[in-house]
């Protein structure tokens, strides 16, 4: 009888035991659901409705909620948010994933940090345009239109009276915000279709 070698003894002896491991290792990883989901679906679809009726039932706000009345082909609504205690800053705010990927946002705001807060959360460092592209019209409103320094993101915005039952108790003005990092003219789409 021929004699092996102890190397190639070892060597058999080793892929058997890799092959005795990796069946039952393959069968486990075939056995349990992997995430079939599609890129395109990882971000939630909100239905912000029921969110929006109830803040423009609430006699404490000092604006009327707003949303689009309608959205663009491929748009949808990814969070909404509101934050109606009257003894702190007042917000409410809708956000959105454009047919293109990019993120949308409509806040409205009174008191606290106003404008300037919602600016430095979603425009951060965002600078006023100034001259001819300073301003644009959307839904019968001027508008004034920022910018960050790497212009990746965009901001519309304008400042509104209190109005409603709580405009007696409101100090400063009421701040719209469009803002994201789609294109400007997304953000004039979504400001001119508010209600």
């Amino acid at each position: 009888m021929a004699r092996v070698s102890p190397l190639k003894k070892s060597l058999r002896d080793m892929l058997l035991s890799m092959a005795v491991i990796s069946l039952p290792l393959v069968a486990i990883v075939e056995w349990f659901p992997h995430d079939s989901k599609k890129p395109e679906d990882a971000v939630q679809t909100v239905d912000y409705t029921i969110p929006l009726a109830q803040a423009r039932r609430d006699p404490d706000l000092p604006f009327q909620a707003m949303a689009p009345t309608s959205l663009p082909p491929g748009w949808r609504a990814t969070s909404v948010h509101a934050d109606l205690d009257p003894s702190a800053q007042l917000r409410w705010e809708l956000g959105f994933l454009t047919s293109d990927d990019q993120y949308v946002a409509l806040d409205q705001t009174a008191g606290g940090k106003g404008v300037d807060g919602i600016l430095s959360l979603q425009a951060p460092d965002a600078t006023q345009v100034s001259g001819a592209g300073g301003t644009v019209t959307a839904g019968g409103y001027q508008w004034q239109v920022y910018v960050t320094p790497d212009g990746s993101r965009h901001a519309l915005v304008r400042t509104t009276a209190p109005e409603g039952s709580a405009a007696a108790t409101t100090r400063g003005k009421v701040g719209v915000v469009v803002s994201g990092s789609g294109a400007l003219t997304e953000l004039e789409t979504l400001a001119g279709s508010l209600q």
